[in-house]
């Protein structure tokens, strides 16, 4: 296993192989944003397994990093890391700056905060996916306590759909306990965003201790083509779905930390700091996910 320090010239096409086959193919970024001129002025990291490469990264003389890829199959083989490790060395003892910075996926906050980054507020859209900046000084732990479960008491105001789903991706990225979606209105944009149905997929599937828990107030027309419900059918032993006249609201709990109020269509205000307002929320509604009925529009969907 090593980490080659490299050039555009020298690795060009095996790094374009990479960040196609990650960023291209699998998260569906555009090409016409993915390929700039930052390339060739950039000191580029490229991961090997043996001979075989398996992830890059990229670091601009500035202090910026990014365009960090790993190959899915190596994902769980601690890549990401040691890239991460190798840009923090380069960046100390070669460019001696004090500070790296980059814009990340809202998803893999957890990773970054995991190797000692800060994260700034403000979520923002960079080729269709929601991102928050991150910085370091090189060497450095973390300095500040910005979303970070249980230790961030501030509740924020989310403004737009980017800040919504990114919230939504990177609270359950966190792997809380449990996630209860109450949704006292099925078309709110957030349940039907590929984005945000993807982390809860992420989520549900993650570990077989980990249980989705879906509240709806009733059951309407068409409710069996509704992309969370079908979510549901395709998962149905790690989510769940219950009827109950008592939802009055559209939250996202993701106990014991984390909530997400949706109050309209572009807005919503959340914590991961606040016990008491999570543990009221959960009160509230955790019982309703025993006690609801089972949807039977839900149950033809299997047939």
């Amino acid at each position: 296993m090593e980490i080659r320090i490299t050039d555009w010239r020298a690795s060009r096409d095996v790094i374009r192989k990479i960040r196609e086959e990650v960023f291209i193919k699998e998260q569906h970024v555009p090409p016409e944003l993915e390929w700039d001129s930052h390339d060739v002025e950039a000191v580029h990291f490229l991961a090997l397994e043996g001979r075989n490469p398996v992830g890059c990264a990229r670091l601009m003389p500035s202090g910026k990093f990014g365009r960090m890829a790993v190959l899915r199959e190596h994902r769980s083989h601690n890549w990401g890391s040691r890239l991460i490790n190798a840009i923090e060395d380069y960046a100390r003892h070669e460019l001696k700056i004090r500070e790296i910075r980059a814009a990340a996926q809202a998803h893999a906050i957890p990773f970054y905060q995991k190797n000692g980054f800060n994260v700034e507020a403000g979520f923002f859209d960079d080729a269709g996916i929601a991102h928050l900046n991150v910085y370091k000084a090189p060497g450095a732990p973390e300095t500040n306590y910005v979303f970070n479960p249980g230790r961030d008491s501030n509740l924020y105001s989310l403004d737009d759909v980017t800040s919504l789903v990114g919230w939504t991706e990177m609270m359950l990225a966190m792997r809380p306990r449990r996630a209860i979606i109450a949704c006292s209105d099925l078309d709110h944009p957030l349940w039907w965003n590929h984005a945000a149905l993807d982390a809860v997929r992420r989520f549900a599937a993650g570990s077989h201790r980990r249980r989705v828990k879906v509240l709806i107030p009733s059951e309407m027309g068409g409710i069996n083509r509704h992309p969370l419900l079908r979510l549901q059918q395709r998962l149905s032993s790690r989510i769940s779905v219950r009827v109950s006249a008592e939802v009055r609201d559209d939250v996202l709990i993701t106990g014991p930390w984390g909530l997400l109020e949706l109050t309209s269509e572009m807005h919503g205000i959340a914590t991961m700091g606040d016990a008491s307002r999570v543990k009221k929320m959960e009160a509230l509604y955790l019982p309703l996910t025993e006690t609801g009925q089972r949807p039977k529009e839900a149950r033809r969907l299997a047939l």
